[in-house]
């Protein structure tokens, strides 16, 4: 995608975890919980001793806080995905701060605020904005965008679905993708807790969030990979806060 520049806005934007990270990769979880999924997505994590980090949308997080709750205790990452699930970087620097603050304040009732701060807005929205990042600079000092290196490209996958058949085939079929990658050792994966968005396929999209999740850790342990929680960098060389490759 080339440079973009700025005069000196950049927060970090991480694809990858930081270091050599052997034998691990970052399962990165949108959109979640759902009480329809998430449950099984927890349990599906502890048979293989995995954790995950998830990016929780505040109107789905309100009505199921025992499931937030859950996360934290089994020792997950979670982190503001916003509120509603729309376009942030372009509603305005107000909506932006807003969203995230609510989003925050109703997790803090089970796990302190992380600081540094990881950042994923919906769509990753904004991630190229230079207003986005002082808003978000000014919102959490110290804050750094969770961009992903790999994606599941799971919120397609229920496109092409018509049966639970089609949905193994075709979740199959991305697992397999992934695991033939050799960048997957220290990625960052993207993956959805049932995307929200308004594609076809509605209907496959449990079968879709949990069947892949299990055919990937299926994959993962095959590849002698582990899934960790996704952790901010530890530095940055100042120059990347002009230029953003």
């Amino acid at each position: 995608m080339g440079v973009s520049w700025s005069l000196g806005s950049w927060l970090p934007v991480l694809r990858r975890l930081p270091g050599e990270a052997r034998g691990q990769v970052a399962l990165t979880i949108d959109d979640a919980p759902n009480p329809d999924t998430t449950p099984a997505l927890l349990d599906l994590l502890d048979r293989h001793g995995a954790k995950a980090t998830f990016f929780l949308s505040g109107c789905r997080a309100e009505p199921n806080r025992a499931i937030v709750a859950d996360m934290v205790a089994r020792g997950h990452a979670v982190y503001a995905h916003g509120w509603e699930h729309v376009r942030l970087d372009k509603a305005g620097p107000d909506r932006l701060r807003a969203d995230m603050a609510a989003c925050e304040a109703l997790l803090t009732e089970f796990r302190p605020t992380p600081s540094p701060y990881l950042v994923r807005l919906p769509q990753n929205g904004g991630y190229r904005n230079s207003l986005v990042h002082r808003t978000l600079a000014a919102w959490m000092p110290g804050c750094q965008f969770a961009h992903w290196g790999l994606s599941t490209e799971d919120h397609l996958i229920s496109t092409r679905c018509a049966s639970e058949s089609d949905v193994e085939r075709e979740c199959a079929a991305e697992v397999a993708r992934l695991e033939a990658d050799p960048r997957l050792e220290g990625a960052v994966v993207l993956m959805h807790d049932q995307p929200i968005n308004e594609r076809p396929g509605a209907a496959f999209k449990p079968a879709v969030t949990i069947t892949l999740m299990r055919l990937l850790l299926q994959a993962l342990d095959r590849r002698g990979l582990v899934s960790v929680p996704m952790v901010p960098a530890p530095g940055a060389a100042w120059w990347t806060r002009y230029a953003l490759v």
